[in-house]
C-alpha cells in the first residue's frame, strides 16, 4: 500500500504547528521525502492540515496523518481516499472521502472531529474533502 505520511511539529513551543513534513511510503518503507516541488504542490493541503491541530510538540513524529487512496473497481481511478490520524502505531481517528459514481467528484465524506474543536460538523467534512482532493492531485 502506498501512502503519504504528514508530520506537523511545534518546534517554537507556541502551541501551534510551525512546520510540516511529507514522506512518501510504499508497504511501510520510506520511498522518499518531499521535494521542494512536492511541497509547493501540497501548499493548500498543508494549510488545511494545520487547521486539524494534529501536531507534535518539539521534533516528535508520533502524531501524524497517513493518507492513501483505494481503487476497489481496479479501473485505475481512486474511488476512496482514507485519512488515518495516528498517535504512534495507534489510529486515533479516521476519515474518508468516497467517489460513489467514479466521476472524479467526492460525493460522501465521513469524518469525526478532525479539527479537534469539540464538534464533528460541516467544517470537518470540508477539511477532509479538501485534503482528499489535494492528495488526489499528486497522482496526476
Amino acid at each position: 500500500m502506498r501512502y503519504l505520511k504528514v508530520i506537523a511539529q511545534d518546534r517554537s513551543g507556541q502551541g501551534a504547528a510551525d512546520i510540516v513534513y511529507f514522506e512518501f511510503y510504499e508497504d511501510d518503507q520510506l520511498q522518499r521525502k518531499a521535494t521542494e516541488a512536492d511541497r509547493q504542490r501540497l501548499k493548500s493541503f498543508s494549510k488545511t492540515y494545520l487547521k486539524c491541530a494534529w501536531y507534535n510538540r518539539g521534533e516528535g513524529e508520533d502524531r501524524h496523518l497517513r493518507i492513501f487512496s483505494q481503487n476497489p473497481s481496479a479501473d485505475g481511478t481512486p474511488e476512496t481516499v482514507r485519512l488515518h490520524f495516528h498517535e504512534g502505531p495507534t489510529i486515533n481517528y479516521k476519515a474518508a472521502a468516497h467517489d460513489l459514481d467514479n466521476d472524479g467528484g467526492l460525493e460522501v465524506i465521513l469524518s469525526s472531529d478532525v479539527d479537534n474543536d469539540g464538534r464533528a460538523d460541516r467544517t470537518d467534512r470540508r477539511r477532509v474533502a479538501s485534503m482528499a482532493r489535494e492528495f488526489l492531485k499528486l497522482g496526476r
